[in-house]
């Protein structure tokens, strides 16, 4: 891998790795004092992608299982209260798989 643009070229398959680039390359690329670093590339994250990032955050941390629901269900199965109306229940299933 190398890695141009600057008075130097990294070249990571060597094992000295970094070395002076030519005189020629370094006029032509307008060489730079030494300890002076400048950035060209920037990186800005829109509000929109903080939102989803935080949205995605709080929905990483909520149980898979809605566990109130589920003792809800619970007690209710319990209790005989929990009917199925199987025409219902019947026509959901079709409609899930795409069958009329």
């Amino acid at each position: 891998m190398r890695i141009d643009g600057a008075a130097y070229v990294v070249d990571l398959k060597r094992p000295e790795g970094v070395r002076k680039e030519s005189p020629q390359v370094e006029a032509a690329q307008g060489a730079r004092p030494a300890g002076r670093v400048l950035s060209f590339d920037r990186v800005e994250i829109s509000p929109k992608a903080r939102e989803l990032q935080r949205l995605k955050t709080e929905l990483a941390a909520l149980p898979e299982v809605r566990l109130d629901r589920v003792a809800l269900a619970k007690q209710s199965l319990q209790e005989g209260g929990y009917r199925v109306d199987p025409a219902v229940l019947a026509q959901k299933i079709m409609d899930a798989s795409g069958t009329r």
